[in-house]
């Protein structure tokens, strides 16, 4: 039987995109501004998610809705999208089919993530622990990192132990070069 700790992680902000500013004149990170820009035209809506140059302020509009009619969206998601609500604009700024759409190159590298739980102190255990992760987002954090972090180890010693099949997860290969994706169940033995 596991002791089971229960971790959650929650990014901070939003991925940038990755694009050529025409303003900047090269490759730049463009930043979700988390507002929505809204056009009706007769029966037909068109939404945007706005993003603006980390540099110049110049802005890209990401299409998530193009000529729909408006009958089929419902009034309370309409509402969000003319409100810039926060949420709705998130889930969208994490949106893979979106962004590939829109052929908008998602960039995870500098996001930084509360973590919630506890830390765990490996010499203090003297039982099996299960460690439920969850996160609802995309990232790219490697688990070895967050693993490192949490365990109060290094990443090196991480690596070792997951080497040795101390730390373990049955659902993932390579523990050791793994991103954190969706929910995971990582095992360490005493």
């Amino acid at each position: 039987m596991y002791k089971t700790y229960k971790w959650s992680v929650l990014p901070k902000t939003t991925p940038t995109v990755l694009r050529y500013c025409p303003k900047c004149g090269r490759q730049s990170e463009f930043l979700s501004s988390k507002s929505f820009r809204v056009n009706a035209n007769q029966n037909n809506i068109d939404v945007w998610l706005i993003y603006q140059c980390d540099k110049c302020s110049s802005t890209w509009n990401m299409e998530i809705l193009s000529r729909v009619d408006s009958s089929t969206i419902s009034k309370d998601i309409y509402q969000k999208f003319i409100s810039n609500n926060q949420e709705l604009a998130d889930y969208y700024a994490y949106d893979v089919a979106i962004h590939n759409k829109n052929k908008a190159v998602m960039n995870f590298d500098s996001l930084q993530y509360d973590i919630s739980g506890d830390n765990i102190s490996l010499t203090d255990i003297r039982e099996a622990i299960q460690i439920q992760l969850s996160c609802s987002y995309p990232t790219n954090m490697r688990l070895d990192k967050l693993l490192s972090q949490k365990l109060c180890i290094s990443r090196e010693k991480v690596r070792k132990f997951i080497d040795q099949n101390i730390i373990y997860s049955n659902g993932i290969k390579d523990l050791g070069r793994a991103k954190l994706r969706g929910d995971i169940k990582i095992n360490i033995l005493p």
